[in-house]
């Protein structure tokens, strides 16, 4: 449950700070990492300007060539 909290924490932070167009390089399944141009939101996931739709927040490391995260220090193992 409080993993979930988390979670919802860290999609509210990502949608208050992306941007159409921003850059954003991310951990995809299995583990490769992809730069990105963010579009919008589908629910809780991230859709690229390609239309896939299947990126977490939770997995942001770059966001315009800076190093970022949405995690907090309570949360840093999502």
């Amino acid at each position: 449950m409080e993993a979930q909290k988390e979670w919802h924490e860290i999609i509210r932070h990502a949608k208050e700070v992306l941007k159409k167009g921003d850059r954003i390089r991310i951990t995809h399944c299995p583990g490769t990492k992809r730069t990105i141009t963010f579009d919008h939101w589908d629910g809780n996931w991230i859709v690229s300007k390609s239309g896939k739709n299947d990126y977490a927040a939770t997995n942001i490391d770059l966001l315009n060539g800076e190093a970022v995260t949405f995690k907090t220090a309570s949360n840093k193992s999502l």
